[in-house]
């Protein structure tokens, strides 16, 4: 039966450009080949970009906009990032 495992990780948009998407996502192999217990169809990976602000909450860490909290978001620091999603299926 295959699975499906992934990994992401945000990069500022200001510092994103193929370079960057090509290191992160070594990156990301390298860490799913050393995690995962099962075997990785190396033929199956998947990448998939999103670009989307981060708003940082009352903790200090950066989440994505509640949609009832609207009003908030202007007082809150923000960053645009672009999400790189990693995906490959495992057997």
């Amino acid at each position: 039966m295959l699975k499906t495992i992934s990994a992401y990780v945000n990069v500022a948009l200001a510092d994103y450009d193929e370079s960057m998407k090509n290191h992160v996502v070594e990156l990301m192999k390298d860490s799913l080949r050393e995690q995962s217990t099962e075997y990785i169809l190396e033929d199956t990976w998947g990448v998939v970009e999103n670009k989307r602000m981060l708003y940082k909450n009352e903790d200090g860490t950066l989440e994505i906009q509640d949609p009832e909290l609207s009003e908030i978001s202007d007082t809150r620091e923000m960053l645009e990032v672009m999400t790189v999603v990693l995906t490959a299926n495992v057997g």
